[in-house]
């Protein structure tokens, strides 16, 4: 585990093992017709499809592999939150999705935690990107850069790679390149930590 002060995150390598992994990749592509263009939340907590601002495709649906990826994250969870002295109660809920950045693929700068209340019960608190792909890499690019006042870091999505940064930081995607097939791509689980908003508990986790 390798833990940056500016901007705050963590980055640790090796995450889940490369059996895991594959088995991600193989899921994804069991499951290519699933995906469905992603969607980004407007300042009014609009969720809309836009690909000047998001370019990817997204599944919701993770099956067994989202409690088998849960339980890893929170074997994590409390090493995490100390590095980035993150405050999470007890009780969490997790957000996942799987995400592939094709040819030309990016999300424009924002944060996943909104600035003010957007009527949920809890808030995104902790963000967590795991990479992987197909063998050998196929594409270029797709480099996570945070954002700090002093400049930012760029993160490249290495294969079994976890990233674990606060939801409130601002973030980007930059441009992914590769060739047309779906197996090209760059793929990544996107998890988020939620905790309870004041003086409400929040859903169950998955």
């Amino acid at each position: 585990m390798t833990a940056a002060a500016t901007p705050a995150h963590v980055v640790i390598d090796g995450f889940l093992g490369a059996a895991r992994a594959g088995e991600l990749m193989q899921f994804a592509l069991e499951h290519e017709s699933e995906f469905h263009q992603s969607r980004f939340y407007t300042a009014e907590r609009e969720a809309r499809v836009d690909t000047s601002v998001r370019d990817s495709s997204h599944l919701l649906e993770l099956g067994p592999l989202r409690a088998a990826f849960s339980a890893s994250v929170d074997a994590i969870l409390a090493q995490l939150t100390h590095e980035l002295d993150v405050g999470l109660p007890a009780e969490t809920k997790k957000e996942m999705e799987m995400v592939r950045y094709g040819d030309g693929g990016f999300f424009k700068r924002h944060a996943d935690a909104p600035p003010r209340p957007d009527g949920h019960d809890s808030v995104r608190a902790l963000t967590l990107v795991y990479y992987f792909h197909a063998l050998p890499k196929r594409f270029e690019g797709g480099a996570l850069r945070l954002f700090s006042p002093d400049g930012f870091a760029d993160i490249a999505p290495v294969y079994d790679r976890l990233v674990a940064f606060p939801s409130a930081a601002l973030h980007e995607v930059r441009t992914t390149r590769c060739a047309s097939a779906f197996a090209d791509g760059r793929f990544s689980i996107n998890c988020w930590v939620r905790r309870a908003r004041e003086g409400q508990s929040p859903s169950p986790s998955c």
